[in-house]
């Protein structure tokens, strides 16, 4: 699963440069009161152009997700489990999810667990109808790395090309301008 921040970003670039694995790479477009997903969309096809250009042939796809009118922001996590199962089943003999979650994330043992039952929930009504693999394992490439040596291990071009903010300031010439406020931009700050 990939958002076009520099998680999903490094662990893109990892399984490229570390696998022989033929990869599907899925960006949900999901929009909400943030606003931020056109400047996420713009870092999507930014570092998918990148990455073409520079790695091994991958297979992308993306799909939309628009609780906009809603006043709550629904929860990510879950929004990607229920995609990842659908992409999954999708995508014949899918027998893994790579997340970018990093052990220093919010609760993310929790969190973790939760998106997996939401998962295995979805993909046992699949089964059910004899769809998808039979086992679907998570992988998470770039948990034990910290921001910093995510960042350094990239290219400092494609770096710059990734997006965190949560709650973009959106500029008169259509651009976008991370807040610097927010928990993605404080935990971006020095990378």
């Amino acid at each position: 699963m990939f958002s076009g921040g520099l998680d999903s970003t490094a662990m893109l670039v990892r399984l490229l440069e570390e696998t022989n694995d033929e990869l599907r790479v899925h960006h949900i477009r999901m929009a909400n009161k943030e606003g931020r997903e056109g400047a996420e969309q713009a870092a999507v096809a930014r570092i998918v152009a990148w990455c073409r250009e520079r790695y091994r042939p991958f297979r992308y796809s993306e799909s939309a997700l628009d609780f906009s009118a809603l006043e709550a922001i629904p929860i990510d996590y879950l929004c990607i489990a229920f995609v990842a199962c659908q992409v999954a089943i999708d995508t014949p003999g899918c027998n893994r999810i790579a997340v970018a979650a990093l052990a220093r994330d919010t609760d993310i043992e929790n969190r973790s667990a939760r998106q997996r039952r939401v998962f295995d929930t979805l993909h046992e009504c699949y089964r059910a109808r004899r769809l998808g693999e039979s086992d679907v394992q998570w992988i998470y490439p770039v948990y034990h790395s910290t921001k910093a040596e995510l960042a350094a291990r990239l290219p400092r071009q494609l770096v710059d090309l990734t997006w965190s903010c949560r709650r973009p300031l959106h500029e008169s010439n259509g651009t976008f301008r991370p807040c610097g406020t927010c928990k993605a931009c404080l935990a971006r700050q020095g990378v």
